[in-house]
């Protein structure tokens, strides 16, 4: 897809969380369904615009873009309780905005 493609796309029309039906999942509390919510956005064609979206509104809450928001903090992933398994032991929880917003520049 084009940049012009792009452009002309709005998130709120075209994203798959719309298409989805599956709306509770991208403001749930819970680890597994904020990360049922991020596959869905994986295969997104407005997935940077609606990261956009959310750094330029400062959004508190919810998936945008496949990060999590959490109390206005960006998360790749939000753990469960407990020890993580040794998969997820060295996999960075939280992101950055400065990466966010390089990665958002980028595209």
């Amino acid at each position: 897809m084009t940049h012009e493609e792009t452009d002309n796309m709005n998130i709120y029309d075209d994203g798959r969380c719309i298409d989805s039906g599956q709306h509770d999942l991208f403001f749930s509390d819970k680890p597994a369904e904020l990360a049922a919510a991020q596959e869905i956005c994986m295969g997104c064609e407005v997935r940077i615009l609606c990261l956009q979206e959310a750094l330029d509104q400062a959004i508190e809450w919810g998936v945008w873009g496949g990060v999590i928001f959490w109390d206005g903090q960006p998360f790749y992933r939000k753990r469960g309780r407990g020890r993580p398994s040794r998969e997820e032991a060295n996999l960075p929880l939280e992101a950055t905005f400065e990466e966010l917003h390089q990665l958002v520049r980028s595209a």
